[in-house]
Order: C-alpha cells, then structure tokens, then sequence
C-alpha cells in the first residue's frame, strides 16, 4: 500500500507566486524611495501572511492530493479564490503599484490597466459577487475540472487564474485602488444578499447529486477508489464548498455595507459644505449691498 503525498514542488504557481510578492516589496521600496512611509500591516497581509498561504495551498495537502481526493481540489479551489484573495486585497496592491509608479486614481488614465475598461467591469460592485460566485462554479461543473486533472500545464494555470481572477475582483473594496464606479451600494448589498443565497446550490448540488463529477474521475484515481468512496468524497467537498461559500458572504456583505455607510457620510460632509458655501456666498453677498446702498449705511 503506498503513502500517501502530502507535499508536491508546484514550481509554476509557487513561481508565480514569488514574483507577486518580489513585486510587492519593489513597490514598498519604491515608494520609501519617493519619501511615502507604506504601511507595515499592509506588507504583511500581502507578503507576509497572503502569499505564504497560497504557497502552502498548492504545496500542502490540498494540492499534493488533489487529483486523488476531491475534498482536497475543492479546499484548494475555495482558498485559491475566496479565502487568499480576500486576504491579499487588504495589501492595497494597486494603491502601492499606483504609488510607485505615480498612477493618479482617475477614470482618465485610459494607459493605465488598472483604469481599463475590463478591470472596471471585473471590479464593479455588482459584478464582485457574481464572479467571485462563479470562479468555483466553473471550475467544479464544467469539463475544467477533468481537464485539470488530466493536463499538468491546464492544473497549473488554474492554479494562478484563481487567485489572481480572485484579487481581481475584490480591489474594489479597499479605497484608492480603482475608479469608484458610482453605483448604489444598496443595489450592491442587495446583490451580495441574493449571491449569498446562491452560494449555496452548487455545494448543495454537489453533496445531494449521485452523479459523480468529471467523469467518476475520482472512483478510478482516488485512495481507496470505489464508487461509494467516491460518493462519500465528493459530499465531503460539497460541504467544504457550501460551508466556504457561505462563511465568506457574511464579512463579505459586511464589508458592502461599511462601504455604504462610509459613502453616505462623505456624501453628508459634502452637502453640509456646499450648503456652509452656499450661506457664506449668501452674506457676502448681504453685506456687499449694504455697503453699496447709501441709506443703508
């Protein structure tokens, strides 16, 4: 009986993984150099905490045995593209890539990939939910998941589409880092509401169909196998998809409505000035026509 793995050597996304973070402390470099003190915490979310983990992720159990149990592939996909990310974008990468390479925020900077037409529809509020729905989804019920799991270079590049797909969607929701798009946030909060009751069919589809995922691939490949190990694996991953799924809508819809809250008193402050502008203009102007009016004086 042989042992199972529990370490794999994934040089392709490890790879990609270290440049990130190479990357990253360029730009706190960077901006040191510029005479902007960035923010120890940020740096160790991103370098620190955020890009170990992913490391770990492809390293560890969930990828050394992701092509023999599905419980595994699926941990890997959830903490690829939900968890991580969620961790990563608290690193403000694009703020710091906007500092160092002194990127003004402004829908103007048409040059500018973070201020492209596909990054602003990839991070629109109403969209981040959606995708970050969807990135599981397709992987797990399409012919994606089999292709991963018989092509080493598809594994791989699935690998770093999720986290980088991931980060992409959630730069949003850390200020600074893309162009406000202008939407309501109650229509946002409304759709993280309604996402987070879809969360839960594909992991319910998973741990209720008897049908199994990527052509019974697991009964042939798996340790033990079997058809009824099979069945047993593939609801242990419907849990881990539905319980993921679901425990990171919560800070998630949180996190919107901070926003909104946060929207509405910078919309106050604003209107409380325009109408302190408004009553100053109005007595100067009061005062003016006094002293042009000789029988006011």
């Amino acid at each position: 009986m042989s042992v199972p793995q529990t370490w794999v050597l994934a040089t392709v996304p490890i790879a990609f993984f270290l440049l990130g973070s190479a990357a990253y402390l360029w730009g706190v470099r960077k901006v040191g150099k510029l005479g902007t003190a960035w923010p120890i915490w940020r740096t160790f979310m991103f370098v620190g905490l955020g890009m170990p983990l992913a490391i770990l992720t492809v390293s560890w159990w969930p990828g050394a045995r992701s092509h023999e149990l599905f419980a595994a592939y699926m941990t890997q996909v959830v903490m690829l593209s939900l968890i991580i990310p969620s961790v990563l974008v608290l690193g403000a990468p694009a703020r710091l890539w906007r500092s160092a390479t002194n990127t003004p925020l402004g829908a103007d900077n048409k040059h500018s990939v973070l201020d492209s037409s596909v990054m602003r529809g990839l991070t629109h509020p109403l969209m981040t939910p959606l995708l970050m729905l969807a990135l599981p989804v397709v992987v797990v019920f399409t012919p994606v998941l089999r292709l991963t799991l018989e092509n080493f270079a598809a594994y791989s590049v699935m690998q770093v589409l999720l986290l980088t797909l991931g980060l992409l969607a959630l730069l949003g929701l850390v200020g600074g880092q893309v162009p406000e798009h202008g939407i309501p946030y109650a229509a946002a909060a409304f759709i993280a509401f309604f996402e987070l009751i879809l969360d839960a069919i594909p992991g319910g589809v998973l741990f209720f169909t008897t049908s199994l995922m990527a052509g019974g691939w697991y009964a042939t490949h798996g340790d033990p196998g079997g058809v009824d190990w099979a069945a047993s694996d593939q609801r242990a991953a419907g849990a881990i998809l539905w319980a993921v799924g679901e425990g990171i809508d919560v800070p998630f819809l949180l996190v919107i409505v901070a926003l909104w809250m946060r929207a509405d008193a910078a919309e106050a402050r604003r209107h409380d000035a325009w109408l302190d502008a408004q009553a100053a203009a109005a007595a100067d102007a009061e005062l003016k026509a006094m002293l042009d009016d000789p029988g006011t004086r």
